[in-house]
């Protein structure tokens, strides 16, 4: 069974997130010096797809290459600023 990501908000949960609800379709964790850049659909039809749960997990924790420590000391995972569900899809 495959499997998409969806985002459901910043993890601060304070920010206002324009992906909110929507399907993670590509991510690169490089881009902008490390603080990455994603791609969202509406569509789950668009989405990224992944071979399971823990592929799909493994991705969202993906540390950059770029810049993989962050100012105070712990790993920059740019797409952990995200709170997301893993959605299996047929």
């Amino acid at each position: 069974m495959t499997c998409v990501i969806r985002a459901l908000g910043f993890a601060d949960d304070s920010t206002p997130c324009l992906h909110e609800g929507q399907w993670l379709k590509s991510f690169d964790h490089d881009a902008y010096d490390g603080r990455g850049y994603g791609v969202f659909t509406d569509k789950i039809q668009r989405a990224k797809r992944f071979a399971g749960k823990a592929e799909a997990l493994a991705f969202w924790n993906t540390q950059s290459t770029v810049q993989p420590w962050r100012p105070d000391g712990r790993p920059n995972k740019p797409l952990t600023a995200l709170t997301i569900e893993i959605k299996d899809v047929p």
